[in-house]
């Protein structure tokens, strides 16, 4: 609506305030270019003659920029999980879209085919009915003195961000199914790690810098009646998840014009690069790896059939095999290649079983992992335990493990 949109120009227009009062000397030297030219610094630093890179996500764009900057200089480049090398803002926010609603399909349908998806065997139902109530009643999170709410949009931000890995399914799931008891705190962890949002309420500088990239590597400059149709556009795209990227096009509203934006993508003259590219990733759409690897003369594109963001070190050994034959001994798989999806890809095992397999994994007798973890939801129970887990608080987790597992070793005594 009307006051909606105007938020959204109010926003943008104190953001790029923001940024040219604080970075005024960087902003128009934050594009993508320039940081290859930086990545080249660093490698004339260190003494290597060639470049040897692996980049996931936007770090794939860096890869690219490179190669065709400085394609003399590029031993072997790994690009996991590819932007798009020539699509415009909107196509790229419709196909982002898009990529969501199929990986959020893939979900669905695990959800419903697995005994252990709390909010199956109609999991669209229940996220459905979930989503009516946050709009008309958001859920209040506690947080020490303060208190956070848990509407229709973060539920929304919340299912994208774990959509990006099929290992958080599980959690997502009882998450939403528990929204009441817990659930909510642990959904609001998940739109912090999208967002760079800290503990104490301040944010880092990750979405930030991503605008300024952005924007810096674009010459597209909207008008505001542009960028709302273009907004109405890509909202109609995606059932689920076009509101979500809608707004978008409003990031470079009356940004400085790019002073060094992307270059055509080629890589002429440069080594072989091989492209990774996951059929499920919501982020990045399998098809820009597609376009990436058309684009960078004789490259490789290797697919994984499974779902979520990026395939190197969670796509099974097809993946990590054909990636470290690459890096290590320059081989290249096959053109063509596919590696299957893992098995045990979409797990709705509840977080504490998969911490305990970690665990175990790394050397901890059953027994031993079993109780630590037990030991902890005891103090903090599950809800608690899942918002830790899924914060990243290493520290924290490590003075709770180094505890409890004191107390597991006296146990007997």
């Amino acid at each position: 609506d009307d006051e909606e949109l105007q938020r959204a120009v109010d926003e943008q227009r104190e953001f790029r305030e923001g940024c040219e009062s604080r970075s005024g000397a960087m902003i128009e030297h934050m594009s993508t270019a320039d940081v290859a030219a930086d990545l080249d610094l660093l490698r004339g630093a260190l003494g290597d003659e060639q470049l040897s890179y692996i980049g996931f996500s936007y770090g794939t764009s860096i890869g690219a920029v490179y190669a065709t900057l400085f394609p003399e200089r590029v031993r072997a480049l790994v690009l996991d999980g590819s932007v798009s090398p020539t699509a415009e803002e909107e196509a790229q926010l419709i196909a982002q879209a898009q990529g969501f609603d199929r990986t959020f399909a893939n979900f669905v349908a695990a959800c419903n085919a697995d005994d252990q998806c709390a909010i199956g065997p109609d999991a669209a139902a229940s996220i459905g009915s979930t989503r009516s109530r946050l709009e008309s009643a958001p859920v209040v999170v506690a947080t020490g003195s303060d208190s956070r709410e848990l509407g229709a949009d973060l539920f929304d931000l919340a299912i994208a961000t774990a959509l990006y890995d099929t290992s958080l399914w599980g959690t997502l799931a009882s998450s939403i199914a528990e929204i009441d008891d817990g659930g909510a705190a642990a959904l609001l962890t998940l739109v912090d790690r999208q967002t760079g949002r800290k503990p104490d309420g301040s944010f880092d500088n990750s979405s930030d810098s991503q605008a300024m990239v952005s924007c810096a590597d674009s010459p597209e400059r909207l008008t505001v009646q542009e960028a709302t149709d273009s907004s109405e556009r890509i909202a109609a795209s995606a059932t689920t998840f076009g509101g979500l990227t809608a707004f978008g096009t409003f990031t470079c509203l009356d940004w400085p014009i790019a002073a060094n934006p992307l270059p055509t993508i080629t890589a002429a003259g440069s080594a072989p690069v091989l492209v990774v590219g996951t059929v499920g990733d919501p982020a990045t759409p399998y098809e820009w790896s597609e376009q990436m690897a058309a684009a960078l003369d004789g490259s490789v594109l290797l697919t994984y059939e499974g779902d979520g963001h990026t395939a190197f070190l969670r796509g099974g050994s097809c993946i990590e095999e054909a990636v470290v034959d690459y890096l290590v001994d320059l081989v290249l798989p096959a053109p063509g290649t596919r590696c299957p999806a893992q098995s045990e890809e979409a797990s709705f095992t509840p977080l504490r079983d998969e911490i305990v397999d970690q665990m175990e994994a790394a050397g901890l007798p059953a027994s031993v992992a079993t109780c630590v973890v037990d030991g902890i939801i005891d103090d903090l129970g599950e809800a608690a335990f899942n918002e830790l887990i899924l914060s990243g608080d290493q520290e924290k987790l490590a003075r709770l493990v180094t505890a409890q597992a004191m107390r597991c070793a006296t146990a007997g005594d």
